[in-house]
């Protein structure tokens, strides 16, 4: 885990350094297609695990009510927070 952040440490300092190059600059496009590969492999790997395929109900069932229940405390901590400090009634 510490050799995985040392490397995204390290990389983060070398693209602060070299943030004006003009090679540097172009590595969007290929961010990008590295991020597309990985998700096409991460879905290779998953659709090819028999037990995952076999489950994806029971999981998908946890994930809706895991999205629910984060999006019910958001919406929750927001209105909290809008009736302490922007609600103009509470105001004297």
């Amino acid at each position: 885990m510490y050799i995985f952040i040392s490397i995204m440490f390290c990389g983060a300092v070398l693209g602060y350094l070299a943030r004006n190059k003009k090679s540097i600059q172009k590595t969007n496009y290929v961010i990008h297609v590295m991020v597309c590969a990985l998700l096409y492999m991460l879905g290779l790997s998953i659709g090819s695990n028999h037990f995952l395929v076999a489950n994806f109900s029971y999981f998908c069932g946890q994930a809706a009510f895991i999205a629910f229940m984060s999006l019910l405390g958001s919406l929750l901590a927001s209105w909290f927070v809008f009736h302490l400090f922007f609600n103009k009634s509470n105001r004297a």
